[in-house]
C-alpha cells in the first residue's frame, strides 16, 4: 500500500458500490485504449504494477456542500428565555470508506457553523441561551388600565444538504503500459455518491407591547423598545390622580 494520500485508497469493492464493477472498469479502460488490452491482468487498482508506478486512487469528498432549501413550519411551547440552537446530522451513510469531515456554515440559516465527521452516527448540536431582564418607564393616563404583554417569536428552520463523494481528481487505474485517470474513464455513470445531511435551527425570543384600555373600554396597542430581558406582566391603574401599579407575578424567572 502507498503512503499517505487525500483519503482512503479506492478498492474494487468501492468502485462496485459506486456503480462500476471490475469487468466494467476493464471494458471502459480497454475502450479508451482502442481495444488493445489483453485481459483483466492489464489493469490494477492500488496494487501490483499500479503500486510500483505510484498510480493511486483515493476516496474523497467532492466540492462543497450544496444546500437544498425546504419550507418548514412548527408550533413551539412557551419558554422564558431567549435561546438559539442548531443541530446537524447525517441522514444516510456512504457505501465507501471516507476519512474527511463536512463543515456547514450558518446551519439552516442559524448563526452556527458546524462540522461533522463523515462517519458520524450522532447528531451534532449547538445551543445558546440568555436569561435577560428589562423594564420601561410607562405613563398611565388617568382612568386607563395598562397591560404589558409579552409576544413570543419562534423561528424554526430546516435545511437538507447534499455532499458529493467519489474519487480524488487524480485517481488512477493502471494497465501494463500506463495509468489512466478513473474520473475520465468511468463517465457513465460517474463513480460518485451523495451523502445527505439535515440541519435544524430553532430560535425563540420575545418582544413587548403596551395594551392601553381607556375608561370606555377602547383598546390601543403600542410597541415597546426591544427588551434586554424578561419582566413579569404588569397591570397598572390610576385612580383619582394617584398611580397604583400592581405587579402580577409570572413564571419568567425560575
Amino acid at each position: 500500500m502507498s503512503g499517505s494520500g487525500p483519503g482512503p485508497q479506492t478498492s474494487w469493492e468501492d468502485l462496485a458500490n459506486l456503480g462500476w464493477f471490475r469487468q466494467q472498469v476493464y471494458n471502459a479502460c480497454n475502450a479508451r485504449r482502442g481495444g488493445t488490452m489483453e485481459g483483466m491482468q492489464d489493469i490494477a487498482l492500488n496494487e501490483t504494477f499500479a503500486h510500483d508506478w505510484s498510480w493511486f486512487s483515493y476516496n474523497v469528498l467532492i466540492g462543497e456542500p450544496r444546500i437544498k432549501l425546504q419550507a418548514f413550519e412548527a408550533n413551539w411551547t412557551e419558554t422564558w428565555t431567549n435561546s438559539t440552537s442548531a443541530s446537524l446530522s447525517i441522514t444516510n451513510h456512504s457505501s465507501i470508506s471516507l476519512s474527511q469531515s463536512i463543515t456547514i456554515m450558518n446551519v439552516a440559516t442559524s448563526e452556527f457553523a458546524m462540522t461533522i465527521a463523515t462517519d458520524s452516527t450522532r447528531e451534532e448540536t449547538r445551543t445558546t441561551t440568555d436569561e435577560l431582564s428589562t423594564s420601561w418607564g410607562i405613563t398611565v393616563q388617568g382612568g386607563e388600565t395598562v397591560h404589558v404583554e409579552r409576544v413570543r417569536t419562534a423561528i424554526n428552520g430546516r435545511a437538507i444538504y447534499e455532499q458529493e463523494f467519489g474519487l480524488n481528481l487524480q485517481a488512477l487505474v493502471a494497465n501494463a503500459l500506463k495509468g489512466m485517470r478513473l474520473n475520465d474513464v468511468l463517465v457513465t455513470p460517474p463513480p460518485r455518491g451523495r451523502r445527505m445531511l439535515r440541519g435544524l435551527h430553532t430560535q425563540e425570543s420575545f418582544v413587548f407591547r403596551i395594551v392601553r384600555i381607556s375608561p370606555d373600554g377602547r383598546r390601543r396597542v403600542e410597541p415597546l423598545p426591544p427588551p434586554e430581558g424578561i419582566i413579569p406582566p404588569a397591570v397598572m391603574s390610576e385612580k383619582c390622580g394617584a398611580k397604583y401599579p400592581k405587579m402580577v407575578p409570572g413564571l419568567e424567572k425560575k
